[in-house]
């Protein structure tokens, strides 16, 4: 549920820039440069030859850096749905670990999780910057070949001043696009990875179980019973059996005890008769008709597990989520039939009281009686309980086997069983042997240590970690924010030296048309050849040293809420458990994000505007007034989409949460829901979360266009 989360959460995150940035970019590449050259070689064939021979060199290198840097994208994701998960487990055992005084080391394991993560993003991300570098210094000198060539061209008199700024003009229009996909490419290798991610998804649910849409059950007047014969279970992957061949008739009244030495398959068993497992061996018949699964087989039937599962929402809400037609009389009849009718009235807000997530207002014994009551309101005719006295009193044991007898008058009660009380009162009894031990725990841990093996983050030990790994995620936020302030001075010189290699081709043509002694030029011409290579050097650097400082930031800002929920145990955590894992693993990212997409570049910008405004005030005074103006213009279109992304990322933060803890919920109840077909309401939230989230991006990307245009 933890990676499902992220992949609902992050994952789609990550998919808006590779579709709103990355596609369009590439689209753009396909057709501008073609149509930039075609008019260069008819202004001058010579610069279109040159333009026409260097622009292939860019996508080349695009593709071979693009190969290196999926398997890198792919190794990311698995280390942030590991990341996901690992935080998920805590939370849910964050009570556990607090009584144990365990709760402080795995403060130290989210440290270095965080770090792997911290780490495996840096290695896409450079080689994804080197693919971009690569591409801006291919394309910028070109450029600057193009304005050294016809430079000297024009100083020779062989080209005019008007053909030599068109195609200077023209030139960095051809490579622009294809720059442009380089830069956005590292936006794309994630994206990549989750739409991947999705699609083995999507893949993996539709060849799960056989094919039951033509089956149609009626229910006859005539009951005849259930017929087992050699129903089997092998999960995917195993060897051993979970559940050996098992041969037997259900009747149609009555209470069936389904009993047996732990591991043996009951439970596996009933999941089956249930349908919930769709392949497996032998045949299961109920009333002369088969098969097993689908939503008509389960129509049939009340599911009880051994652990009661509630969905979020009110207690009417549970209740009615095998009968969403039940009154509220009908609600309390069930209750009172169970003994817990008092209880609940004693409830603020009575069947309106919110249950808590997995229930934990009630006691045990209260959750076990109201799980029971929704199956009796279901009025299903078949009745599959696994050990429903577990862990509970005798009070409670009693008033569950008073309730289980009343019903078995009318329907057929079909229960695993331990203990004596209902064992007792069964009308038949089902033995299963033990002769295929299940081998189910050893070998999940075998594939759980394979798991993290593959994503590169180690399963969490009762051991201290290292606390090397804590200190190197505890970097001060002092300190990364001084680093992102020097990695912002790189970035402005690299924009500057795109300023001056702009500045020294356009003043080497214009001095060339002069015809001057070609020394005079030579300057200029290594002027132009360093500033092209200073540029993308630079700006490979600034990337790589701000998105370092933003994740170790991004990871110290991590522990520091994880250490701040911990006090709170065994008190009430804020909100439920989905959305505090929103909160660490995917609106912490929102650090990144503004301290990347909007900060850094608003300081970069600060840099360059103040080198522009100093150079030109020093040329011209009243064009240094002139570039003022219109750096604070452009700072207040930059005011204009900020507001409008802040506006947004409010909307989304919230929105984010709730999806998150609805995959959650919805994921850790999916066996309720498929049981009882209730699965319509989770998803009808999750499509209006979703048109939320979209009118929030909407937002901002018209604030954003505003602020461009």
């Amino acid at each position: 549920s933890g990676s499902l989360s992220a992949l609902a959460t992050r994952g789609v995150s990550a998919a808006e820039p590779y579709l709103t940035r990355y596609v369009p970019a590439l689209v753009l590449a396909c057709v501008l440069p073609v149509m930039v050259l075609a008019v260069i070689v008819w202004t001058d064939p010579l610069s279109g030859l040159i333009v026409g021979l260097t622009l292939p060199l860019i996508p080349i290198f695009g593709v071979l850096v693009g190969l290196a840097t999926r398997d890198q994208a792919a190794s990311q994701w698995r280390a942030m749905s590991a990341l996901a998960g690992h935080f998920l487990d805590v939370m849910k055992g964050l009570p556990t670990l607090v009584a144990f005084r365990r709760a402080t080391a795995q403060s130290r394991v989210i440290a270095s999780i965080t770090d792997r993560y911290r780490r495996r993003t840096l290695e896409t991300l450079r080689i994804a910057f080197a693919s971009s570098a690569v591409l801006e210094l291919v394309a910028t000198i070109s450029v600057a070949l193009v304005a050294v060539i016809i430079g000297v061209r024009l100083a020779a008199g062989s080209v005019d001043l008007q053909t030599a700024l068109v195609v200077l003009l023209l030139a960095p229009e051809a490579y622009w696009p294809l720059r442009r996909v380089g830069t956005e490419f590292h936006a794309a290798a994630e994206g990549t990875a989750t739409l991947e991610a999705t699609a083995d998804l999507s893949r993996d649910v539709t060849r799960v179980g056989r094919d039951v849409t033509d089956c149609h059950l009626d229910r006859p007047e005539r009951r005849l019973g259930m017929s087992l014969d050699g129903v089997g279970l092998t999960y995917p992957g195993r060897e051993r059996p979970a559940l050996a061949p098992v041969s037997a008739t259900v009747p149609a009244r009555g209470i069936t005890a389904i009993v047996g030495p732990s591991g043996c398959g009951k439970s596996t068993l009933l999941a089956t008769i249930a349908g919930l497992h769709e392949t497996y061996a032998g045949s299961v018949e109920l009333d002369g008709q088969t098969p097993a699964g689908g939503d008509e087989w389960r129509r049939r039937f009340a599911y009880l597990p051994q652990r009661p599962v509630f969905v979020s929402g009110t207690i009417a809400d549970n209740l009615r989520l095998g009968a969403p037609e039940a009154t509220e009389s009908d609600l309390w009849r069930v209750l009172k039939r169970v003994a817990l009718a008092d209880r609940i009235a004693d409830l603020p807000g009575g069947l309106g009281a919110d249950l808590a997530e997995d229930g934990r207002s009630l006691s045990a014994g209260e959750r076990a009686r109201l799980a029971l009551a929704r199956v009796v309101l279901s009025g299903r005719s078949w009745i599959l309980l696994d050990e429903p006295t577990a862990h509970l009193d005798p009070d409670t044991e009693r008033i569950i086997a008073d309730t289980v007898t009343d019903l078995a008058r009318e329907r057929a009660v079909v229960l695993v069983a331990h203990r004596e009380a209902l064992i007792d009162i069964a009308d038949q009894v089902i033995t299963l042997s033990a002769e295929t031990p299940p081998a189910e725990t050893v070998e999940a841990a075998a594939e759980t240590a394979e798991m993290a093996d593959e994503s590169g983050v180690s399963a969490p030990t009762t051991t201290d970690s290292p606390a090397t790994a804590h200190d190197s995620t505890a970097t001060s936020e002092g300190s990364a924010r001084r680093a992102l302030w020097g990695s912002a001075v790189v970035g402005g010189l690299s924009w500057a030296s795109g300023v001056a290699l702009t500045a020294l081709a356009g003043w080497l043509i214009i001095k060339a048309s002069y015809h001057p002694v070609i020394l005079t030029l030579v300057a200029a011409m290594v002027g132009v050849r360093t500033f092209g290579i200073a540029r993308p050097v630079l700006r490979y650097l600034e990337r790589l040293w701000s998105h370092d400082s933003a994740l170790r930031l991004l990871a110290r800002r991590r522990v520091q809420i994880y250490d701040a929920l911990v006090p709170l145990v065994p008190g009430a955590l804020p909100g439920r458990r989905g959305d505090v894992l929103a909160s660490v693993v995917d609106d912490v990212d929102a650090v990144l994000d503004e301290e990347l997409r909007v900060r850094l570049p608003f300081r970069e910008y600060a840099v360059v505007a103040a080198l522009a405004v100093l150079a030109t005030t020093l040329i011209d005074p009243v064009a240094g007034a002139f570039t003022m103006a219109t750096v604070l213009a452009a700072g207040a279109a930059f005011g204009i989409a900020y507001a409008g992304a802040a506006r947004a990322e409010n909307i989304s933060v919230a929105v984010r949460a709730r999806v998150s803890e609805q995959v959650v919920e919805a994921t850790q109840t999916a066996t309720e829901r498929r049981m009882w077909q209730a699965s319509e309401p989770v998803l009808d939230t999750l499509d209006d979360l979703a048109g939320a989230a979209t009118r929030a991006t909407t937002t901002a990307a018209s604030a954003s266009s505003l602020a461009k245009a």
